[in-house]
């Protein structure tokens, strides 16, 4: 019987001692995976992909925007001369035309008719003068011979001057008739398009009624609103690039042609007009341009987005990622304030480095760093 008990007893020891080891086993578990956790953990900085940038070389610009609406530069309205109806018309909106030609004729019946009451009007002034001159030399001669008195001379004298006056208002009067039956002719000023047609044949015009508009499209202007901050930057003869809607990335070499003196009312924009040239008529009036002027141009150079420069005890740094670890490095910046932000730089940042581009962090040198999830 006391056999039987001290087996039961040995039994129960070493179930007893088994669970207990088994117990031991599972709390270790948890214990060598924090451990393991822990030494993997990373104590320096992790980046995303966004906070770090590569430093390319491109050929950057600093520019001043300038936007505005191109127009042609030479353009002409012609308006009516005379008060007439409109006869004839030989050109539509759109149409080629050349210096010189005839582009619409007036009714010359009014006008036709008041030149030649005009002319008749000259042709018995002239003769009133004649018969003046004549009565003036007798009145002298007579004079002369004391036949006639003085006062009868002056008085021809006088009647003399009359009519040679006369006849110089009739001439102006028969010239202006002339220009009126010339002026019912409406011929282009200019080589050019027909860009507008105000009046169809038949209508009757009233002087200074709008007739045509003409356009030459081999030079094309943009007038300009520049902020007056940034005017002092501007020269005429300064380099402009456009960028015209319709046109995709082609872009049209333009330069500054003038600048307004003065503001405009109302605003602190002061007008500034470039002119590009247009071989191809590709460019309309009316047509949007977004241009650049082009202050400094810095061509090749090593380039990092604006972000990545810092100030640090008055000087400019940036913050290189190399080997695992930060890099502050001291920059030479060859051009700042480009057209796409970035800057350059001239010393300091080799071409392909990986540079901190996201400002506000605080960065050390020497400080442990990497991508996240490499």
């Amino acid at each position: 019987m006391k056999r039987a008990v001290k087996i039961g007893l040995s039994v129960a020891v070493l179930v007893v001692l088994a669970g207990g080891g088994l117990y031991v086993l599972k709390g270790r578990q948890p214990a060598r995976a924090v451990a393991t956790a822990e030494t993997t953990k990373f104590s320096g900085l992790e980046f995303s992909p966004a906070d770090l940038a590569q430093a390319k070389r491109a050929d950057l610009r600093q520019v001043v925007r300038l936007n505005g609406t191109i127009q042609p530069f030479n353009q002409s309205l012609l308006r009516a001369e005379v008060a007439a109806v409109v006869n004839e018309i030989s050109v539509r909106r759109g149409e080629s035309v050349k210096k010189g030609q005839l582009l619409a004729r007036l009714d010359t019946s009014d006008v036709g008719a008041r030149m030649r009451e005009k002319q008749s009007n000259l042709e018995s002034a002239r003769s009133a003068l004649k018969l003046a001159e004549i009565n003036r030399e007798k009145a002298i001669t007579l004079t002369q011979r004391g036949v006639k008195s003085q006062t009868a001379l002056d008085e021809a004298e006088n009647a003399w001057r009359n009519a040679r006056a006369n006849v110089a208002a009739m001439e102006q009067q028969l010239s202006v008739a002339r220009k009126s039956v010339h002026d019912a002719a409406i011929y282009a000023p200019l080589d050019g398009l027909v860009a507008e047609r105000f009046v169809n044949p038949g209508e009757r015009v009233a002087i200074d009624a709008k007739l045509f508009s003409i356009a030459d499209l081999d030079l094309m202007e943009v007038e300009a609103l520049v902020p007056a901050r940034d005017v002092p930057q501007l020269r005429a003869g300064q380099k402009v690039v456009l960028h015209v809607e319709g046109f995709g990335d082609r872009r049209f070499d333009a330069h500054i042609e003038r600048i307004n003196p003065t503001a405009q009312s109302g605003s602190r924009s002061i007008p500034v007009y470039v002119l590009l040239q247009n071989p191809e008529h590709v460019l309309r009036g009316g047509m949007f341009g977004a241009g650049e002027a082009v202050l400094v141009e810095a061509p090749g150079v090593i380039a990092i987005p604006g972000e990545a420069l810092r100030e640090e005890n008055g000087t400019r740094v940036v913050y290189v990622l190399k080997d695992g670890k930060l890099e502050r490095r001291a920059v030479k910046v060859a051009l700042q304030g480009s057209a796409d932000g970035r800057i350059g730089i001239a010393e300091g940042v080799a071409e392909n480095e990986t540079v901190v581009a996201t400002p506000g962090l605080r960065l050390n040198d020497g400080l442990a760093a990497r991508i996240a999830g490499r």
